[in-house]
């Protein structure tokens, strides 16, 4: 499986979740370190979605660990900056009716 804006260094599988067919995989060094998960099917790896947060900033790691449960996914950056430097954020996403996922 791999990402398909693949490029050095985004430390693509640095987390994994699987529940049933739906694989999430974290690259928390994307983009400046701003991070990005990908959803992909463990059938044919064929990439679902790509989340990332709605206040992504450089350096918070989005996507340094992940979980899976039904249709939700919970993403853990630890060194967001929203309650001071490096206070960290959970992000959570759920997929919706028509099988996208939405940050709720």
């Amino acid at each position: 499986m791999v990402a398909s804006d693949a490029a050095a260094d985004d430390h693509f599988g640095w987390s994994v979740a699987i529940d049933g067919d739906t694989v999430v995989i974290g690259a928390y060094s994307k983009d400046d370190d701003t991070g990005a998960v990908y959803v992909l099917r463990a059938s044919d790896g064929a990439e679902l979605a790509k989340l990332t947060a709605s206040d992504a900033a450089a350096s918070d790691y989005f996507g340094v660990s992940v979980a899976i449960a039904g249709g939700t996914i919970v993403v853990g950056a630890p060194y967001d900056d929203d309650a001071g430097t490096s206070s960290g954020s959970v992000y959570v996403f759920e997929k919706n009716t028509w099988g996208t996922y939405d940050q709720v």
